[in-house]
């Protein structure tokens, strides 16, 4: 090896190693794994690459040769059989360990961050609340330099904290960069948990619109995918627990089909019962799942296996009034749930409505003294992988009662007054 080659060479695992105060926890292992593909130069596979020249033997690649690792490392590029092999190392390097990964989204799924200029009037009053304390580590709410206003999914940092322990984190964002490290810094002040592992938009293949596992350096039955938007990740469906967005703010939207925010109302998810919480225990359920059953180490049959014993045991007959039935039909079934279209007082656990009292069936639930819910009920259970309790999902008054309500009243008032 020429000493040009070798001071290249050292330069780069040095670069690797400081391009950052993340690499060198990012992967002390995975550097050792690469240099153990070291080759001599007439058989050179061109594993990795370095601003195109091949780390093991110098030679100048194409400029597109490979897959590009730029959140690694700006400028590294591995070869595809080098990808596999990493992917494939970096498993068993952590299944060792007891540790699965797990990629998480950002907006809506771990913050909420919005354009301070798009805020309602009554929620830019709560710029003031912003804590100026050095320790961002116990701030939820930040105002950015760049007109934002950013807040923190509540028990996000237990969350962190905790699924760290189970987990190789990524962040996988289709923002750009400068947003993923910046909203990292937030998250993640000390470094402890992300590393330099920020996936972005610019990490993406030119003109992909979909997120993808590729870049995620682990094999996908040891990966679990937290994500608010289900399409993105339409190649990963088994990998994925879908996310019920996070809208802190209500960014200038009014009218009746958009009710107050969070902010607008001085209130916020719940801390000790809301949706980060709830699914930490279910990530520590499968984590155990995985590693005390060597015969099915795939977090795909694992998520699908947990997920249909959530509404397992409960047989829901869907009242006419429900909309979009399919998909609360089909988001039944996934939880393991019966769905039927007879009313068999027999079977029959739950009548789903989202009128009471606008039809047969919630009287018939009434009567036989079954459970009568709203669909949110099922969605509830759908995002917080729980089962929750049926009777804070009644459903609302229609509109024909509703009204034979006032009107009763006003009748009432009228007799009152003679």
């Amino acid at each position: 090896m020429s000493a040009a080659l070798k001071t290249f060479r050292d330069f780069l695992y040095a670069t690797m190693e400081s391009c950052s105060p993340h690499y060198k926890d990012h992967h002390d292992h995975l550097l050792q794994l690469s240099k153990s593909s070291l080759q001599p130069t007439e058989t050179c596979t061109h594993p990795k690459t370095f601003k195109a020249i091949c780390v093991d033997c110098g030679q100048r690649m194409d400029d597109e040769y490979g897959v590009a690792f730029d959140y690694i490392t700006e400028g590294l590029r591995f070869s595809n059989d080098e990808v596999s092999r990493l992917k494939r190392r970096n498993s068993e390097y952590l299944f060792s360990k007891e540790k699965l990964q797990l990629v998480l989204d950002l907006d809506h799924t771990l913050l909420h961050a919005a354009k301070l200029k798009r805020l309602t009037a009554e929620e830019m009053c709560i710029k003031n609340e912003e804590d100026s304390s050095e320790d961002i580590s116990n701030i939820s709410l930040f105002q950015l330099e760049n007109g934002y206003l950013v807040k923190l999914r509540p028990y996000v940092r237990k969350f962190l904290q905790e699924a760290s322990e189970m987990f190789e984190m990524y962040v996988y964002t289709m923002g750009s960069r400068t947003y993923a490290k910046q909203m990292g810094k937030l998250l993640d002040p000390e470094g402890k948990y992300f590393n330099s592992r920020l996936i972005c938009r610019q990490d993406l293949e030119r003109g992909m619109l979909r997120k993808t596992l590729n870049l995620v350096l682990g094999q996908e039955n040891g990966i679990i995918i937290l994500d608010d938007t289900e399409l993105v990740w339409k190649n990963h469906s088994k990998n994925l627990i879908v996310v019920e967005k996070y809208n802190y703010f209500n960014e200038g939207k009014s009218g009746s089909m958009n009710p107050k925010s969070y902010s607008e109302k001085k209130t916020d998810e719940s801390e000790t019962n809301g949706v980060l919480k709830n699914l930490l225990k279910s990530l520590r359920k499968i984590h155990g799942l995985f590693f005390n059953n060597p015969a099915c180490r795939d977090v795909r049959i694992l998520l699908g296996k947990v997920r249909s014993e959530i509404l397992k045991g409960c047989t829901l007959f869907f009242s006419s009034d429900v909309d979009d039935l399919c998909r609360f039909w089909n988001k039944a079934q996934m939880l393991g749930a019966e769905c039927t279209i007879m009313l068999d007082s027999s079977s029959v656990t739950h009548v789903v409505s989202s009128n009471v009292g606008s039809n047969n069936s919630c009287r018939w639930a009434e009567e036989k003294k079954k459970f009568l819910v709203h669909p949110q009920w099922i969605n509830a259970a759908y995002y917080y992988w729980c089962r929750q309790p049926e009777e804070e999902y009644f459903p609302v008054l229609s509109i024909e009662i509703r009204g034979l309500l006032l009107q009763a009243e006003e009748l009432f008032s009228v007799r009152a007054i003679f």
